[in-house]
């Protein structure tokens, strides 16, 4: 066991040297799997041990227009609960991403909140994303993306085959629901290329559900759009259970990720949101 251990931390260890040279170490996760959770975490935390002062953290759940109660809380001019109340922190938020966080705070690393906020992509799914657009105030619309990259028929169909396919749509709403979807991985893509472009020698440990980093079909590539010359390693944390069987040639010539991280199955005790 001891022999075992050893091995894995050496590993770990040249993983997480090799990683921390790219400007974006992208975690494409399974939501609310404490194993999963657990490794970003001490991923992070190995990446400040690093490069100290040279960490970021990007999280998908945390949204453009709470930035200011997040770096409030970074600063210690705000509590967890003054936070969590900001935030609208749900339990399973609090319970599985808020550990990240508290790292972030203590250890001085800045936190971005990337994504858009959830009420104007549903817009975006009831009136589409041009009207959407033009109706903002100013304020408003600075929560979305600047610029609008034109929504390939890649993504069009990595969408609906990854996303759509587990919810089926009438095919009268589909090109609505392909638009809030590009808008959340556009807006999260520009939110990493403005801060790179502010600090370009920082590692961001960005973290967002696998769909927007596998492949690179999304805010890789959404992202070199804005800033071709960005270094990415892309990670893929996924549960497999323990009878699977997996061809990693597959995954490799599937250009999944760079690297695949195996968790247990979720405790069935723990509800998927």
């Amino acid at each position: 066991m001891i022999e075992l251990s050893t091995r894995t931390a050496l590993a770990f260890d040249v993983f997480v040297k090799t990683v921390a040279q790219a400007q974006v170490v992208a975690v494409g996760e399974e939501h609310y799997h404490p194993d999963i959770q657990a490794f970003e975490l001490r991923l992070l935390q190995a990446l400040a041990l690093h490069r100290p002062r040279h960490v970021a953290l990007a999280l998908e759940f945390l949204e453009r227009d709470v930035q200011a109660a997040v770096d409030a809380y970074l600063s210690g001019s705000s509590d967890d609960a003054t936070l969590h109340m900001q935030i609208k922190a749900t339990p399973v938020f609090i319970q599985y991403y808020f550990p990240l966080m508290q790292y972030a705070r203590q250890a001085g690393i800045p936190v971005l909140a990337m994504n858009v906020p959830r009420p104007l992509a549903r817009r975006v799914t009831r009136e589409g994303l041009t009207a959407v657009a033009a109706s903002l105030p100013l304020p408003e619309r600075a929560y979305m993306a600047a610029t609008f990259f034109p929504i390939t028929p890649s993504y069009r169909t990595y969408f609906l085959q990854a996303v759509a396919a587990a919810h089926p749509l009438p095919e009268e709403q589909h090109d609505r629901f392909v638009e809030a979807a590009h808008l959340k991985d556009d807006t999260m893509a520009e939110s990493l290329a403005t801060f790179l472009e502010g600090a370009p020698d920082t590692t961001v440990l960005a973290i967002a559900g696998r769909f927007h980093f596998d492949y690179g079909l999304a805010i890789p590539a959404l992202l070199r759009q804005r800033r071709p010359h960005v270094t990415v390693q892309r990670v893929t944390a996924t549960a497999v259970a323990a009878d699977a069987i997996i061809d990693l040639r597959d995954l490799a010539q599937e250009a999944l990720a760079d690297y695949v991280w195996f968790a247990p199955p979720r405790p069935e005790t723990i509800a998927a949101h």
